[in-house]
């Protein structure tokens, strides 16, 4: 590497004097009580971030206001223990919906929340350092920790002999901040993490025993952590942003990938037309977003961490170096979800007779021919309908080919198409009246619906398809088509989007006879339906409706063993195997290719253990399945077996299954926002 060469001339000039952030933020011309609360609201992290908030928050409304942030204390573990930490938190929301614990990130509370003016930060942590320098002999090397429950509390306490030792900690900051005439109220009773609170008496049993997996001796290092929060976070619950939004009116609330917004729980769940109001951590601003856009989150999530300390033995580690703040790791175009489209807003509303309140809703459009159509083809088409006697041995050839192909046979496992619930929302209280009558309010929406068993709130959790939806499984059917994909058994999740999807594919590749076999095993994960499985309609209800069902199909796993049945990770994985599994066993002796319609997480699940895996942990899968699309294919090949691939009953002696690529290419489309003529009439 070259080096610089001599100076010559040096100047005499003195160096710049340094600024602090404040005072660059001046010069700058930015009014000293805006600086001071950008600092305060970025950790004092530095000049670029504090004018970076300044210019988010322009429109911010309380940007003047001299109301205080509220800080509060915290020891928290970071290593295996708080693996552990949160694989409990994951467990017990997935198996019993969230408590109070959930709007947290696991820690101890060293003090209760205490209000700071903005320009006492610097103070609040140099007087942290000092605690921590003063009290380093008398910390203890490790926690030691001790489960307790009861039918309203589940936790984990610190052990007696640390208890003193870490109250200190509180105390002397408590004196040290005195000075700055900051009141600091220490957590004087017993030092503990909380694992659940508020929760429903019927779950106990349930988050005791995943509680007593939690090992209280696994190591830990823990860090001691000072947190502040905007006041105007009290009494709402903090939601992430999982869509972006560009407000279409002056009162909406413009939405970005990554930033979080505070919403009263109690307008979020009176809100009729699919629109609350919310408050933006990124901006500041307040407006009206759609709730579908967003999902709830620890309140914790949207905290400003100041300072962070890392307590070993005889060592202590400044977590935060003065140049440098963990940022929260950008979301990338690819991996953000695809926009779902916009539920109607009041004005819509007001045309549609009330209904009762529901969550997600969804209607129907069957994509098959009817089933008198059906009846009408013949076994030996006319031989002067040239085209459709084309079509027809066309048909026959392939699924003959299907049959007697020498090749290695494969699963095909594709997750279903776009669902009515999923992109506008809850819907039915638009689209259906009182009297159960249906008014299609958008063109991706079916233009009718057949009449469910139960009722249209049947709808509710079995979603149909969007019109768009119907369009992808035929492209993705088409698509096989070019490819020569060919299937000798197909089978389907129960769900009516599934079904649809499955039938969409079949009619593209000329498979218009082929039936479809229903199974309820291949239906997702029962931890996302704490309530009970959907009403789906039955083989024969079905069949009704046009679709093309296998009415003598005996199912591997029965509706009845799904309802009401409390599902672990473990055990979604073990029922997705099995079903797989079998399905290749069943049909070995008749040879060819078998597609399984599903979910996102079937194609995880169906093929994980078959090629020789380990089930994935709760945390993994639900980060998985935020990757799987519409429409998602995954492919599994029968190969000799040697190396990891996992042998399956049911095949030929010395054979497993493997992951190879899908013989078409993914499908990829933009977001399509909703119209508002009404625009056009703005000066």
């Amino acid at each position: 590497m070259a080096s610089p060469p001599p100076r010559r001339n040096v100047s005499s000039r003195p160096h710049k004097q340094h600024l602090s952030p404040l005072q660059v933020l001046l010069q700058m011309g930015f009014p000293k009580h805006r600086a001071e609360k950008a600092l305060a609201a970025t950790g004092d992290r530095g000049v670029q971030l504090a004018a970076d908030w300044l210019l988010a928050h322009v429109n911010d409304p309380t940007l003047d206001d001299s109301t205080p942030r509220e800080y509060i204390l915290y020891l928290c573990p970071v290593g295996p223990l708080l693996e552990q930490l949160q694989k409990f938190s994951l467990q017990s929301m997935l198996q019993c919906g969230r408590n109070g614990a959930h709007n947290y990130l696991p820690h101890i509370t060293l003090c209760s929340f205490f209000q700071a003016p903005d320009d006492a930060i610097g103070h609040l942590s140099r007087a942290l350092q000092h605690v921590v320098e003063k009290l380093k002999p008398e910390l203890p090397e490790s926690i030691k920790l001790e489960h307790y429950t009861s039918q309203t509390f589940l936790g984990l306490f610190v052990a007696e002999e640390h208890n003193d030792a870490l109250k200190k900690l509180a105390v002397y900051f408590m004196r040290e901040v005195s000075e700055f005439s900051i009141q600091v109220e220490p957590y004087l009773k017993a030092l503990h993490i909380t694992l659940a609170y508020q929760f429903q008496l019927e779950h106990y049993a349930t988050l005791e025993k995943l509680s007593q997996a939690i090992n209280t001796n696994t190591t830990a290092c823990w860090e001691l952590r000072l947190y502040s929060r905007d006041t105007r976070i009290k009494g709402c619950e903090v939601h992430k942003v999982l869509y972006s939004h560009v407000p279409k009116e002056p009162d909406e609330l413009e939405l970005l990938i990554g930033d979080f917004v505070y919403v009263s729980g109690e307008h979020l769940g009176a809100a009729t037309d699919g629109w609350v109001e919310g408050t933006s951590w990124l901006t500041g601003a307040t407006g009206f977003l759609p709730k579908n856009y967003i999902e709830r989150t620890a309140e914790s999530d949207a905290w400003t961490l100041h300072r962070s300390i890392t307590i070993v033995k005889d060592v202590f580690i400044d977590g935060l170096d003065d140049g440098v703040l963990p940022r929260r790791p950008a979301v990338a175009a690819a991996q953000a979800p695809s926009s779902p489209q916009v539920c109607a807003k009041a004005p819509a509303v007001a045309q549609v007779a009330p209904a009762s309140p529901s969550a997600a809703a969804s209607a129907v459009q069957p994509a098959p021919p009817q089933a008198a159509e059906r009846e009408e083809k013949v076994t030996t088409p006319p031989k002067e309908i040239i085209y459709e006697n084309l079509g027809f041995l066309n048909q026959a050839v392939k699924q003959e080919n299907a049959k007697v192909s020498t090749s290695p046979r494969k699963l095909y496992v594709a997750r279903h198409a776009e669902r009515v619930d999923f992109t506008f929302g809850a819907w039915l209280p638009i689209c259906f009246d009182a009297a159960g009558n249906y008014t299609r309010r958008d063109l991706n929406m079916p233009a009718v619906v057949p009449e469910r068993k139960g009722g249209y709130m049947d709808y509710a959790k079995d979603s149909p398809l969007t019109n768009i939806g119907l369009y992808q499984a035929t492209l993705t059917g088409n698509a096989m088509c070019e490819s020569g994909v060919t299937f000798s058994h197909v089978f389907s999740s129960p769900s009516l989007r599934c079904i649809q999807t499955c039938t969409n594919i079949l009619t593209a590749l000329h498979f218009d006879d082929m039936l479809i076999n229903v199974e309820p095993g291949l239906f997702e994960w029962l931890a996302w339906y704490p309530e009970g499985t959907p009403a789906w309609m039955t083989p024969a209800e079905l069949k009704e409706h046009g679709f093309h069902i296998n009415l003598d199909y005996k199912p591997l796993i029965e509706t009845e063993e799904l309802k009401h049945k409390k599902e672990s990770v473990d055990q979604y994985y073990v029922r997705s195997f099995y079903v797989a599994q079998n399905v290749l066993k069943r049909t070995a002796a008749d040879g060819g290719n078998v597609l399984l319609v599903g979910h996102a997480a079937t194609l995880e699940t169906c093929t994980r253990q078959l090629t020789g895996r380990k089930p994935r942990s709760a945390t993994e899968l639900v980060q998985l399945v935020h990757k799987i699309p519409y429409c998602g294919l995954c492919v599994a090949q029968e190969v000799p077996s040697c190396g990891p691939q996992a042998t399956t009953e049911g095949t030929a002696g010395g054979t497993g299954w493997a992951l190879v690529a899908p013989p078409i290419p993914p499908l990829t489309h933009s977001a399509n926002t909703r119209f508002d003529w009404r625009c056009m009439l703005s000066t």
